[in-house]
């Protein structure tokens, strides 16, 4: 049993290392990215949160069916993205997902410079609770903050909502 609960706490540890590492990378690609006049500015301020936000939602909607792009550390690699066709595929492609990821980048670095003692954290909490082993954001002593989880979902309301 103890080998099980140490194999489980080595691959969450793995996947943590992974997604950090994974963060510099993407906010790099999504400056690239907004390097237009019209773009936001990426000042790494709360007020250009809105405005990413708001490329963002116009952006996410654009499917780019034949512009594959490489899968986030955070996707499960056995579920195909949705240009695949496949059943039980997910519901955005992997230019898509390669933009949430950039968008949820960016906002861990905004929140991680607004709030200086923020640390990212293996999520651990109740044995049933399906975001066990996720990274999230530790801000203060309160439940830390999915910061994927946040983009994503807004994300999928758009897609789903056509």
């Amino acid at each position: 049993m103890w080998d099980t609960m140490s194999a489980g706490r080595e691959k969450r540890e793995e996947l943590h290392e992974l997604y950090l590492r994974g963060l510099k990378p993407a906010q790099v690609h999504l400056r690239s990215r907004l390097n237009g006049p019209s773009d936001p500015q990426l000042d790494g301020s709360v007020e250009s949160l809105d405005a990413v936000n708001e490329w963002f939602l116009a952006h996410i909607k654009e499917r780019h069916e034949t512009q594959r792009a490489e899968l986030p550390s955070w996707w499960d690699p056995s579920r195909p993205t949705s240009e695949r066709g496949a059943p039980g595929s997910g519901p955005f492609t992997s230019a898509q997902l390669a933009l949430i990821d950039e968008v949820q980048a960016y906002f861990g670095e905004v929140l991680t410079a607004t709030f200086p003692n923020a640390e990212w954290v293996i999520y651990k909490g109740h044995k049933n609770d399906f975001r066990n082993g996720l990274t999230m954001l530790q801000i203060g002593k309160g439940r830390p903050f999915p910061v994927r989880d946040v983009v994503y979902k807004e994300a999928l309301g758009v897609v789903l909502s056509g």
